[in-house]
């Protein structure tokens, strides 16, 4: 029998990486199952041993920086499933979709976890191959531009084209490669005794550590509580969302009334029967994640006061529900943001404040302790600054009503703690609302009106590209983007504006850019049709309110239906 052949499987999010795993060992990975932790995968192919390593996605244009620490974590730390290390790396990229410097550098940066010499032990998976139609191979990596050649002359122009049609012929050849790569490497298999994987590996143990001692001293803290003030359900609750955009804020609402209310990214309060209580929820305006208020358009800005001032039921709340997203890095610049919006409400405002994090589908083989932990300071002060209150929503299965009873619970034991939130909207509006440490922000030298023409030009880019993508997959999405976005693209904003700033507006762009298509491209779900028209409505308030000409609004108003004609045909296909 052959040597065994140990391999970790790596790729973003929808990058074919399960099917890969599918054809080598014939099992049956779930394709659009989500995890943190990496899985081994045993099997027997052509007589020899093969093991795999199946680790987590990772979104397909966030560099390192934006990635979840602990998602990180898990990453590096596959290697250490082999007991004597992987012989091979295999990443995975759909060769049918525009191959971009973000792609490229997302990749770099993440291989990267592992030394600069797993590129000797990598092979580049190109899924898609049969779509390519009468081009070769070869001639599409050509006309994708020299970001993809730069990441196969990196691994030594080692690649291989995958069709599934022809599973059995092509995982034999893919073993030959495989053998050419351990050759090359005489015979030797990546080495795992790295100083830097093993501080990760060491990180990552009293990680777990602190994650129990953190889970532990807020089941405490509770059962305290219901001892002390004998917490019982309150008959009325009233409830105001905070959050970033594409954080999950309008869903969140949605998930407490298991019913489709927020749609929009303007202020709006819905008040329904929850469990048999009357529960208000006010959502408020979003942010930006990575932009001072200063630079918000004036409704973010002021909106959060006025929705909350204006509506006469919600001036004495029960709950602030701060909205972050689980699968995205919190570091110091959105400490300094969060800090700035929660002090137009006063320092009292943390004392009736829940960390809400949503999307927690996909983290579900870790605790959000574990998360917590890993993410760091920010992360950890954020939640200390709200005494250790935090919940975890799965916005994707608003039938689970367990989460949504849960919340209302760490309420009602809030307010027994703390009676209700008297909000001052008089003391509120005269605070310095940038008192907080902006440093970072200050370094920009545009003024707001020029920064938000900056965001919108990146958007509608975006836009383009997404229209280049879903091309691709056979999504028509012609009639709705391209007719009205050529008048904004031929006339981009006559100024410039400095690196730190235009890395700002990238990272805001890459956000909506992936979260908008991976919505595409699940959009047979109610939640993503739900996610798809809160993006589009919120850009549309933006540029609204800021007062700049920039024909986004125009672009927004042909996607207001949230099924256009290439996206009802795409949910007709899943349904057969």
């Amino acid at each position: 029998m052959k040597a065994e052949i140990r391999a970790v499987v790596l790729g973003w999010q929808k990058s074919d990486k399960a099917s890969v795993i599918n054809s080598i060992l014939g099992v049956e990975v779930e394709t659009d199952k989500y995890f943190v932790k990496s899985v081994k995968k045993d099997g027997e192919v052509n007589g020899r041993k093969i093991t795999l390593i199946n680790t987590a996605c990772w979104w397909e244009k966030f560099s390192l920086q934006d990635s979840p620490e602990v998602v990180k974590q898990e990453v590096a730390c596959s290697v250490f499933l082999c007991e004597t290390g992987p012989h091979v790396f295999l990443i995975v990229i759909n060769l049918s979709l525009p191959f971009t410097e973000e792609n490229r550098l997302s990749i770099e940066e993440h291989l990267g976890l592992f030394g600069e010499r797993v590129w000797k032990h990598t092979i580049v998976i190109f899924t898609g191959a049969d779509s390519l139609k009468d081009k070769s191979t070869e001639q599409h990596i050509e006309n994708q531009g020299e970001d993809l050649q730069q990441i196969l002359e990196r691994c030594g122009k080692r690649y291989y084209a995958f069709d599934f049609k022809n599973k059995s012929d092509r995982v034999k050849e893919l073993l030959v490669k495989i053998d050419d790569v351990v050759a090359a490497n005489n015979g030797k298999h990546f080495e795992t005794q790295d100083d830097m994987l093993l501080d990760i590996q060491s990180k990552r143990n009293k990680t777990k550590e602190k994650a129990e001692a953190r889970q532990k001293s807020l089941l405490d803290k509770r059962n305290l509580l219901k001892d002390i003030y004998a917490v019982a359900p309150l008959s009325e609750l009233r409830i105001v969302l905070l959050g970033w955009i594409l954080s999950g804020k309008s869903s969140t609402g949605n998930t407490i009334f298991n019913h489709e209310i927020f749609h929009t990214g303007r202020a709006k309060h819905h008040t329904g029967v929850v469990n048999g209580r009357k529960i208000t929820v006010l959502d408020t305006p979003n942010w930006w994640k990575y932009f001072s208020s200063k630079y918000n358009p004036k409704f973010a800005r002021a909106g959060i006061l006025e929705s909350v001032g204006q509506s006469q039921q919600m001036q004495f709340p029960h709950a602030m529900i701060l909205v972050i997203p689980i699968d995205t890095s919190l570091k110091n610049e959105q400490k300094r943001i969060i800090k700035e919006y929660m002090a137009t409400l006063g320092e009292d405002v943390w004392r009736h404040t829940i960390v809400l994090f949503t999307w927690g589908d996909r983290f579900p083989d870790i605790s959000i302790e574990q998360h917590i932990e890993s993410e760091g300071d920010a992360l950890q002060w954020l939640v200390e600054k709200c005494r250790n209150r935090y919940h975890v929503f799965d916005n994707s299965n608003k039938n689970n009503r367990d989460q949504v009873t849960e919340l209302l619970q760490k309420i009602d034991e809030m307010v027994a703690e703390n009676s209700l939130f008297c909000f001052n909207t008089q003391c509120a509006a005269e605070k310095n609302i940038h008192e907080t440490d902006t440093q970072q922000d200050e370094e920009i030298s545009l003024d707001a009106d020029h920064v938000l023409q900056l965001l919108q030009q990146e958007i509608i880019n975006r836009f383009t590209e997404i229209k280049s993508k879903l091309k691709h997959l056979g999504m028509d999405f012609t009639g709705c983007i391209e007719a009205q976005s050529h008048r904004s693209m031929s006339e981009p904003p006559g100024f410039s504006a400095d690196e730190n700033l235009m890395e700002k507006i990238r990272r805001e762009g890459s956000r909506c850019e992936v979260i908008l298509m991976d919505a595409l491209l699940n959009i047979q779900n109610e939640a993503s049709s739900d996610s798809l028209e809160k993006v589009l409505r919120w850009f549309q308030k933006c540029d609204e309110c800021s007062s700049i000409e920039s024909g986004t609004s125009s672009i927004i108003s042909n996607l207001e239906d949230p099924e256009p004609r290439g996206i009802k045909r795409r949910k007709e296909q899943f349904a057969e």
